[in-house]
């Protein structure tokens, strides 16, 4: 059975912080950036740096390619028609999922 947790996004053009996925500590340092504005992250997994510069799109397991064994995360529109801009993720029109088997 697959389990769904949302990744929560403040409304800081910064942010850093450490959660549990699949049992293992990430810690996430999320920006956003002005000039393409765009979200993106860096993701360290027990401490070692694993990802970085990951940008943030819809409809994408977005640590597929990388095998890490935290299950996917993805960018869901919540509301019909949002993006993942300076807006839509930290309002929740858009969400970060973390799905787990």
């Amino acid at each position: 059975m697959t389990t769904f947790y949302e990744i929560p996004i403040t409304n800081a053009a910064r942010q850093r912080f450490i959660t549990t996925l699949n049992g293992r500590s990430c810690q996430f340092d999320v920006n956003f950036n002005v000039t393409t504005q765009r979200w993106s992250f860096d993701l360290e997994i027990e401490g070692t740096l694993v990802l970085a510069g990951r940008r943030i799109v819809l409809g994408v397991d977005l640590l597929e390619p990388f095998k890490l064994g935290l299950g996917q995360i993805f960018a869901v529109a919540w509301t019909p028609g949002a993006l993942p801009d300076r807006e839509g993720l930290p309002s929740g029109a858009v969400r970060l999922i973390n799905a787990v088997d």
